[in-house]
């Protein structure tokens, strides 16, 4: 998949070299062509869909930065009112059957999201430490992490969950 994508900017690139005039609108019309030139050869080579794979790489981004706008508001409200509403607790979340990728990927994105942070690995590799701010209720805290998990491994390396 990163191949391919690199083949898309690089053919993005050399269509704008080519059409001479630098502007964005030249860049994304010379992605969308790079894009159906790897599709294409994706097809033909019977790899995997790289349009597919690459829309739910957007659609999975787009979950993302709703998750991480409103755990930046969620923070923003704690700093800028009085009073102390955190409940933080260390939860441990299975993360056994997945690779190290998979859960490279998850924790970095766990940890991206303001008020979580991947703490630890358990040894045998089977069990995250994830330190949350607003884990009122342990389970509601451990569903949002499954849905993170549900999106990343269904959208960017596309399991059927």
């Amino acid at each position: 998949m990163i191949q391919k994508f690199l083949l898309n900017l690089a053919l993005a690139t050399v269509f704008v070299a080519l059409i001479g005039d630098v502007t964005a609108f030249d860049f994304v019309l010379g992605f969308v062509i790079g894009l159906g030139v790897v599709s294409m050869l994706s097809a033909a080579a019977g790899d995997e869909n790289y349009l597919r794979r690459l829309w739910g790489l957007v659609k999975f981004a787009g979950y993302f930065l709703v998750i991480l706008v409103k755990s930046n508001l969620e923070v923003a409200w704690e700093i800028i009112t009085p009073g102390f509403t955190m409940q933080p607790r260390i939860l441990r979340y299975r993360v056994a059957g997945l690779t190290d990728v998979e859960v490279t990927t998850l924790s970095s994105a766990i940890t991206l999201t303001p008020g979580t942070l991947s703490a630890d690995l358990s040894d045998d590799g089977e069990t995250l430490f994830i330190h949350a701010m607003y884990a009122r209720d342990r389970d509601q805290a451990l569903a949002a992490i499954d849905q993170l998990r549900h999106w990343l491994l269904r959208e960017v390396f596309n399991h059927d969950c």
